[in-house]
């Protein structure tokens, strides 16, 4: 029976990574070392290695653009898409290996398929239920539906988008946030920044920038902080905005974006989300919120909450 038991905690260990595990393996000798392994420098060297990527890849479809017809050049663009996540990849990957001297565990493709997935699937029954919920209050309606070409574009479109935020975002600001301060103290600067990042957008109030901070950056924080990998967070990330504007229309974070249906959206802001999307919706806060002390209480039951640097 005890053997039964602990063969279960093995394999419940293997479906994620301990928080240590995204540690540097580095010992620095000398003070050249200790600078570089002081987590806000290796923010900047990692961001520094990172940002060629996306200016490198824009040229290149400003090329494209420019030498071929705009279908073709549309279809290498979505190209342009994958390839740039894979270089992004690579890159993070070389940083942690050099930089960190240990393998890229938040990238690893362990349990890819199911954490994607499942990531995935959590965003399209959320948002597919917030869309039901207006349409039955009588605030949704379908005015017409769209050129599919618009659902293959939002799909590679938000591809891009959902990865680099979560990377930059979480595995990125966050992880090495929480090496300082602990986890706590980076869900809240992560859930700040991020807010924040999003109030140059079209129709931003301190309204938006609140509800993106209690839903959505608690949820993809505690939700990186359950597995310590990407591959979840990210496909909420994707199948949330992609289905959100690709599919039924609805602004994304104050942005108009092609979409399968054009829908008539008219009722109370705090249920509709308005012009700004269903991130401001009451609907998607209370959901994503309740969802966000579920993960946390799994975290802790994990003991995946790291102290901060001067109580370890």
């Amino acid at each position: 029976m005890d053997n039964d038991r602990y063969e279960i905690e093995f394999l419940k260990n293997l479906f994620y990574n301990k928080s240590s595990d995204l540690f540097p393996n580095v010992i620095p000798q000398s003070g050249i070392e200790k600078f570089i392994q002081f987590p806000l420098i290796r923010l900047i060297i990692i961001l520094i290695l990172l940002a060629p990527s996306p200016i490198i890849f824009r040229i290149i479809r400003d090329v494209f653009n420019k030498i071929f017809d705009a279908a073709l050049s549309l279809y290498l663009g979505y190209l342009l898409d994958v390839l740039l996540i894979i270089s992004l990849v690579v890159i993070y990957n070389i940083y942690t290996k050099t930089v960190e001297n240990r393998k890229a565990h938040e990238l690893s493709f362990n349990k890819f398929s199911i954490e994607l997935g499942f990531g995935a699937a959590l965003a399209v029954i959320a948002i597919t239920f917030f869309v039901i919920v207006n349409y039955l209050l009588g605030y949704y309606s379908i005015e017409k539906f769209n050129s599919f070409g618009n659902v293959v574009f939002m799909f590679f479109d938000q591809l891009k988008v959902g990865f680099i935020e979560e990377l930059l975002f979480r595995v990125i600001l966050f992880k090495l946030t929480e090496e300082i301060l602990g986890s706590w103290s980076a869900i809240a600067i992560q859930g700040v920044l991020f807010g924040f990042a999003h109030s140059g957008n079209p129709n931003a109030s301190i309204y938006t920038t609140i509800a993106l901070i209690i839903a959505f950056s608690i949820f993809f924080a505690a939700g990186f902080m359950m597995t310590r990998r990407i591959w979840f967070i990210f496909g909420f990330h994707w199948f949330w905005n992609f289905f959100q504007a690709g599919i039924f229309g609805i602004q994304n974070s104050g942005h108009i974006q092609p979409s399968l249906i054009t829908p008539n959206i008219d009722g109370p802001i705090w249920i509709t989300g308005g012009d700004w999307g269903a991130e401001l919706s009451v609907i998607s806060i209370v959901i994503l919120f309740s969802v966000s002390l579920y993960f946390v209480k799994i975290v802790s039951q994990r003991n995946q909450f790291i102290t901060a640097s001067w109580r370890r």
